[in-house]
């Protein structure tokens, strides 16, 4: 439930990272004004805009792109993170005779 939530924040998240080269803003080379003075032009790229252009190019779905491998991922990490912990709780009981039925 968590995970679908906040997979929209994830998104816009990802795609500032991705589209922005790791910071702030996007570099752009445009045919009409290759002069030397404006031979690349930076737009400002924030949150919002990449919301915006995910609405108008996805829709509202672009949002909830990879929930499924997300929500799969999770449930294998709550899976392996839970079964280990038991095993080890058991290992380290100092009281059970039998640590070794179960390894």
């Amino acid at each position: 439930f968590a995970a679908t939530l906040t997979q929209p924040l994830d998104v816009v998240k990802t795609r500032l990272q991705v589209g922005g080269g790791g910071s702030s803003h996007r570099t752009t080379t445009t045919s009409a004004s290759l002069t030397p003075q404006n031979a690349t032009t930076t737009k400002s790229l924030s949150a919002i805009s990449i919301a915006r252009e995910l609405v108008a190019t996805s829709g509202i779905r672009g949002f909830f792109r990879g929930l499924g491998p997300r929500i799969l991922h999770m449930g294998l990490w709550g899976t392996v993170l839970s079964s280990a912990y038991e095993v080890l709780r058991h290992v380290s009981r100092k009281d059970d005779e039998d640590n070794d039925e179960l390894l």
